[in-house]
């Protein structure tokens, strides 16, 4: 029974992390505008269709640039990335926890609830971490007004 479970972790692992490790996730447009790069030179002569294609590609290539700078100037979020940590670790000790006590009453009834609870225990981390990946980075501000400064904040007159 174990050899299928780590199977399953390997291959599951090997799905999910593999392209994050290579960076093939989140790069569609890259892939779209290479793609209309290659049909541009298919084109030639007809000038309506490159005029159309060469708009296109001006629009897609000032958004690749946005998306880019971004990731090149982002800085992590040292607290979400402690919190991230803790749940993990935290999640994976009571899956270790209830699965060694599920072990330890096997045969029974109570084993089974015992390792139904671990399994959603540990769904629930893999969820919980998964929600927080989203906010790794800290956000850039929108615009410089939209916070307002203590020192342009309007002060409350004396008494």
């Amino acid at each position: 029974m174990i050899e299928l479970w780590s199977a399953i972790a390997v291959a599951i692992l090997t799905v999910v992390v593999g392209p994050l490790v290579r960076g093939e996730v989140g790069n569609r447009l890259q892939k779209r505008v290479a793609g209309h790069v290659q049909l541009r030179e298919h084109l030639v002569g007809n000038t309506d269709a490159l005029k159309s294609l060469d708009a296109l590609l001006v629009t897609e290539l000032q958004e690749l640039r946005k998306r880019e700078e971004n990731r090149l100037t982002r800085k992590l979020n040292g607290g979400v990335v402690a919190t991230l940590i803790f749940v993990a670790v935290a999640g994976a000790g009571i899956v270790y926890g209830l699965t060694s006590w599920a072990a330890a009453v096997q045969g029974t009834f109570l084993s089974v609830i015992i390792y139904a609870a671990a399994a959603l225990v540990g769904l629930f981390t893999i969820a919980l971490a998964a929600a927080g990946v989203g906010t790794l980075y800290k956000p850039k501000d929108a615009s410089p007004a939209a916070s307002i400064s203590k020192s342009s904040a309007p002060k409350k007159p004396a008494r």
